[in-house]
């Protein structure tokens, strides 16, 4: 009798989707040390803090915490290829002092939290960002990799249609994810920053198909991420690729938007239906005005069977006067829809913070816990598990 429940539960899971707990994530921005760890350098001091920080959302049942790894061209690893963060040692010329990311994973895990690792692929930052680190034995991709740099509106950039830049990305990757487990690994910014960018000699040089610049940029961004998943897949099969793109993928109706697609030759529905993709979260930044519901509606009809997080922008409670209510709005918006995951906030200090109205989005957080995504077919499941007993 056993096998046979064994047969048919399988061949039920094959034919259903199987029910699964919503995703609460939020990005832990490292930049400049907005989210962590501040000024705080010692390594007692930041351990507190990043305990402290995962208390309180674990105490607001999140699941997911996207902890920043890279920024500017600098990492919060022990890399041979770019120097460790400043905002972390407090010095561009320093090492790290602790092993950061597997105390942040261990943390995370701790207190049942995944942990993915958001990565920032092309940009370097400014030329007074890459000086910090003149005095670091691992020297800045400005410096050690200038043939790959273009500057673009004051900041520097790996320039994505070179076939080297591809390599050297790969090989900096390749480095974190043998070192750790992350749950997941998490693209940010893997696009172009505009359409004035000066890739003309690339352009030229590395476009044998004669496509037009766009969908030649569009190309150069989707091997790199199909390259980037495979490498991933064959370091740590169980790893989840994902990405967090510009959260109007093409405009629908009398929306103005700027898109992934067209402004910044982003194509994360490529990058889903070519199988190079897990996860996707779109940084949907704005309300009803700018079509928030009707774009959602694009990506539920792209995700493919993908796991699908809305990515919300508390900080538009503080930098634009939005009320706490239009973001729990936002929050059950996305919870509602058949084909959403979850949501992801950015950033923690925008769900922790001590201002009025991130206090009472963080009130309900704690209130509303996580729910278990069903459909009628799961249902289904559940009597057949029930009527076998």
């Amino acid at each position: 009798m056993k096998q046979i429940f064994h047969v048919i539960l399988f061949l039920l899971c094959c034919a259903f989707p199987v029910a699964s707990r919503e995703i609460r994530g939020v990005w832990l921005t490292t930049n400049s040390g907005l989210d962590w760890p501040g000024n705080v350098y010692d390594e007692k001091g930041q351990k507190r803090l990043l305990t402290d920080m995962l208390d309180r959302l674990r105490d607001a049942h999140f699941n997911m915490v996207l902890f920043q790894v890279q920024a500017n061209g600098d990492v919060a690893w022990d890399s041979l290829f770019q120097p460790a963060m400043s905002s972390l040692t407090g010095d561009g010329s320093k090492k790290l002092g602790y092993d950061i990311c597997r105390f942040v994973i261990d943390e995370c895990h701790k207190r049942d939290m995944e942990c993915h690792a958001w990565i920032v692929p092309f940009r370097l930052g400014s030329a007074s960002n890459s000086a910090k680190y003149r005095g670091n034995k691992v020297k800045h991709p400005v410096k050690s990799k200038s043939e790959l740099c273009v500057r673009y509106n004051g900041a520097y950039y790996l320039d994505p249609g070179l076939p080297e830049t591809r390599k050297y990305l790969l090989s900096l990757y390749r480095e974190l994810v043998e070192k750790y487990d992350f749950d997941g690994i998490n693209l940010d910014y893997t696009r172009y920053p505009g359409s004035a960018f000066p890739d003309g000699n690339s352009f030229r040089k590395h476009n044998p198909a004669k496509m037009s610049k766009n969908d030649w940029r569009r190309d150069n961004v989707n091997r790199f991420v199909s390259e980037f998943y495979d490498m991933v897949k064959s370091v740590r099969p169980n790893m989840v690729v994902g990405s967090a793109p510009i959260g109007t993928y093409k405009n629908v109706g009398n929306y103005g938007n700027s898109t992934a697609f067209d402004t910044f030759q982003q194509d994360p529905v490529q990058w889903i239906s070519s199988g190079h993709h897990e996860l996707v979260i779109p940084q949907m930044y704005w309300d009803e005005k700018f079509g928030f519901s009707d774009h959602m509606t694009t990506w539920v009809n792209n995700v493919n069977g993908k796991s699908l997080v809305i990515g919300l922008a508390p900080y538009k409670m503080l930098e634009s006067g939005w009320s706490t209510d239009t973001v729990i709005s936002q929050i059950e918006k996305a919870m509602s829809r058949e084909g959403v995951t979850g949501v992801c906030f950015f950033r923690a200090r925008h769900v922790l913070g001590d201002e009025p109205k991130v206090k009472a989005l963080y009130r309900y957080l704690v209130k509303h816990k996580l729910a278990v995504k069903k459909s009628k077919r799961n249902n289904k499941v559940d009597s057949v598990e029930k009527f076998l007993e």
